[in-house]
């Protein structure tokens, strides 16, 4: 017995070292570990997204972010865990069945005094199976508690859709920010091919003594200056080209070309109907619902405190000791409880719940509000944004029909080709403006859109398996 019992300290001591081992954390090693993992991942993962075509377009790149964005997978595993809660919810209403197994060995048989020697009571070893079987037949808070967690269930899936949503805007202004500042870059290589044909004649016009030194050294800097612009520029697209590329989920080290897409059509509504659709649609606004609800249930569940709760019972034992008359008994039950006095802490949790609940009426009426003031705000920048775009047009046709003159006349070699040039360049700066008006106008579109509750965050195939309507 002496030998068992050593063996046992052994193996105990043995798993002490061993779990005091596992608790050890390296943190340099595990840092370099995740990092060499998750470069290698997703530069692999990048490369396999951007290599199945040339160029991308708006609606592409917003199908890869609904697949890959961090925040929309997190959401979606966080509606997951909502609809697994629920259920652990669900199972207050079934019973609980335990099975308990105790096996216990005494290093001697455990003996009582009796007429001055001692007489056994039990056997050294004992073996004892226990069934246990409960029920609730009467719990209120339970049907109150499972409510709280239908509709956490159901706000998990509308932050779900939020996010998706946020992803999609989010996509939409990266990718035109993109478009713009290419727009901008072949502006500025015009300007500056403009600026050193302008540098290249005030260099023979200084060396034949027709200007001074400070007005050849002043084109000079202005040729400079649209190099550093262009510059500038290159970099800001690079930056925009990372965040667009981290808002796809992919790496924002890769390179990608993208196509000029410009899918979204403005709404033809009066403000008053955008506002009354985004109070019903806006996903923000069905979460503040929920809310109110669960304040709700947990009014309920507060109120549930006053009253008994039954639960009905029923245990079987099985016991190996040879000295009980019966080696299985079973009993069975009825327990009942009911709190008198706590402190009055159920009565103070009463009154706290209902005042949670007013709380809650008015997060949910400011929440309106700001929604309202977003859908306000977000149809004046669309109505902004189209008379930018038409004066754009405008300002197109008038300088193209300039530049044609300016042409026809440089053929005849009745202008330099310096004026030439200045004026391709300022053509091109009117196409970049139109342009980029026309990608302003898409973004204001899609914050409309966002602030209403209405994106489009179904992927291709799920359109696709749509049934044909008539």
């Amino acid at each position: 017995m002496v030998r068992i019992m050593n063996k046992i300290l052994f193996i105990g001591l043995l798993s002490l070292v061993f779990l005091a081992g596992c608790s050890s954390f390296n943190d340099r090693q595990v840092r370099e570990k995740n990092a060499k993992d998750y470069s290698q991942s997703l530069a692999a993962e990048t490369n396999d997204v951007l290599s199945k075509q040339e160029a991308f377009g708006l609606n592409d790149c917003i199908q890869i972010a609904l697949k890959n964005n961090l925040q929309a997978r997190a959401a979606q595993i966080q509606q997951k865990i909502a609809k697994l809660e629920r259920k652990v919810a669900f199972a207050n209403f079934l019973p609980a069945v335990n099975l308990d197994y105790t096996s216990t060995r005494w290093n001697k048989q455990p003996k009582i005094n009796f007429g001055g020697g001692g007489v056994a009571m039990q056997d050294q070893a004992i073996r004892e199976v226990t069934w246990q079987f409960q029920m609730s037949i009467f719990d209120p808070s339970t049907w109150f508690l499972y409510a709280m967690h239908q509709r956490g269930e159901e706000t998990a899936q509308l932050v779900t859709k939020y996010t998706m949503q946020l992803t999609v805007l989010d996509v939409i202004i990266n990718y035109y920010h993109c478009l713009t500042l290419q727009q901008e870059l072949q502006a500025l290589h015009s300007q500056l091919d403009a600026a050193k044909e302008l540098e290249k004649e005030t260099g023979q016009l200084y060396s034949q003594g027709q200007v001074v030194e400070w007005q050849n050294q002043q084109v000079q800097v202005a040729a400079l200056a649209r190099q550093t612009d262009l510059n500038r520029t290159n970099y800001a697209l690079k930056q925009a080209y990372a965040d667009l590329l981290a808002s796809m989920g992919l790496s924002p080290l890769a390179d990608i070309k993208l196509k000029i897409e410009q899918p979204l059509n403005e709404p033809n509504e009066s403000l008053e109907n955008l506002v009354y659709k985004a109070m019903l649609e806006n996903p923000q606004l069905h979460i503040a619902d929920r809310q109110v609800a669960i304040e709700e249930e947990k009014v309920k569940v507060a109120l549930a405190a006053f009253l008994p709760r039954l639960t009905i019972f029923a245990n079987r034992s099985t016991t190996s000791d040879s000295f009980q008359v019966y080696d299985t008994l079973s009993a069975y039950g009825f327990l009942g409880t009911m709190a008198i006095f706590n402190g009055f802490a159920n009565i103070n949790e009463y009154k706290a719940a209902k005042e949670r609940k007013k709380v809650s009426f008015i997060n949910r009426e400011q929440q309106t509000l700001v929604v309202m003031l977003q859908v306000l705000k977000a149809y004046l920048n669309l109505e902004n944004a189209k008379d930018e775009q038409n004066f754009a047009r405008k300002s197109f046709d008038v300088i193209s029909k300039h530049s044609d003159e300016i042409y026809e006349k440089w053929s005849q070699g009745q202008v330099q080709s310096s004026e030439m040039l200045n004026m391709m360049a300022e053509k091109d700066n009117a196409q970049m403006e139109l342009m980029n008006s026309n990608f302003r106008l898409q973004v204001s579109i899609a914050t409309l859109q966002n602030v209403m509750g209405t994106t489009d965050i179904q992927k291709n195939d799920e359109k696709k398996n749509e049934p044909a309507k008539n």
